[in-house]
């Protein structure tokens, strides 16, 4: 169960859906998806659900991908994650099989370190930076990583976890 105090916001996906009346969501799921503003806790969230019959509800939303946890934007980055200041090229221009190979393992060792850190709450994130097409895609998922540690464990915790995945980050 995550943290009572974590704050989900919609997704663009789950914008379209309150925007177009035909999406397919039951109404109560609808109803919920509604609710969720940026700004009420998974607690007040999960009070609301239960009211419309289903206090799982919000986890149904999450993993239909129309909700994400929230979190602050942060404005500084280390520098071994800081994407490199040239324009992004696509993927297969910009990365060569070595890094490739490298920014794969970065991403292994990135959701095994989140898994421990997190449970089963870190799963989406997870995902997002196993996704990751490149190193641009792989800082962002991790900068979003960093903030829901932070929110979860604490800033010293969230420190040490961009700290270990900078020392497997691809080397230039």
């Amino acid at each position: 169960m995550p943290d009572k105090q974590v704050i989900y916001h919609k997704t663009q996906k789950g914008t379209e859906a309150i925007a177009n009346r035909h999406s397919g969501l039951a109404p109560r799921l609808r109803s919920l998806l509604i609710m969720v503003d940026g700004k009420r806790t998974y607690a007040e969230l999960t009070t609301m659900a239960a009211a419309l019959g289903d206090p799982e509800r919000l986890s149904e939303l999450e993993a239909e991908g129309l909700v994400e946890l929230a979190v602050a934007e942060e404005k500084t980055m280390p520098a071994a994650l800081e994407p490199a200041g040239a324009p992004q090229q696509p993927a297969a221009a910009a990365a060569s099989p070595q890094r490739a190979a490298n920014l794969a393992q970065a991403q292994r060792f990135s959701s095994h370190l989140l898994e421990h850190l997190l449970g089963p709450m870190a799963e989406p994130l997870c995902i997002k930076i196993e996704g990751a097409r490149d190193l641009a895609d792989f800082v962002a998922a991790i900068k979003r990583a960093r903030e829901i540690v932070r929110e979860i464990k604490g800033s010293a915790e969230a420190e040490r976890f961009v700290a270990q995945i900078e020392a497997q980050m691809p080397v230039g």
